[in-house]
C-alpha cells in the first residue's frame, strides 16, 4: 500500500515538475508526511514491545529514553534530509544531517556520562 502510494507520488511529482516545478516540492513534502503518519501506528508498536522487553531488564529508564529519542530525531533528520534533497536544496540537507547528529549527540550525553561514572567506579576498587 505504502509502496504504491510513493510510486504514485513520484509519478505525479515528475509529471508536475515539468509543469510547475516549485508545487513538485509539496507532492514530495505531503508523501512524506502521509507515510510517517502511516506508518506512526507500526513505530509505535514497536516502541511498545520493546518497552516491554526493557521493563524487564536493570537498565536505568532515563537511558531508554535517550534510545527512543535518538529513534525519533534520526527518523526526523531523515525525512527532513529527503525532503530538501528532493526539492534540490541539497546544502540545507546537509545542515539538517549535522544538526540530527549533534542532537544525538546531546541526547547521548547522560549514556557517556553513565559510562564514565561505571568506569570510574570499576577502577576505584
Amino acid at each position: 500500500m505504502v509502496v504504491v502510494f510513493c510510486v504514485v507520488s513520484a509519478i505525479l511529482s515528475l509529471v508536475l515538475r515539468q509543469y510547475k516545478p516549485e508545487y513538485a516540492v509539496f507532492i514530495s513534502l505531503a508523501c512524506s508526511i502521509i507515510v510517517v503518519l502511516y506508518l506512526m501506528d507500526g513505530i509505535a508498536q514497536v516502541g511498545d514491545r520493546l518497552q516491554g522487553v526493557f521493563d524487564g531488564t536493570l537498565i536505568a529508564p532515563e537511558l531508554i529514553e535517550v534510545v527512543f529519542k535518538s529513534l525519533g530525531v534520526c527518523i526526523l533528520a531523515e525525512l527532513a534530509g529527503q525532503v530538501c534533497k528532493d526539492a534540490g536544496e541539497q546544502a540545507i540537507a546537509s545542515k539538517i544531517e549535522l544538526a540530527g547528529k549533534v542532537a544525538l549527540l546531546f541526547l547521548s550525553m547522560p549514556l557517556f556520562l553513565k559510562l564514565l561514572d561505571t568506569a570510574a567506579m570499576l577502577l576505584s576498587l
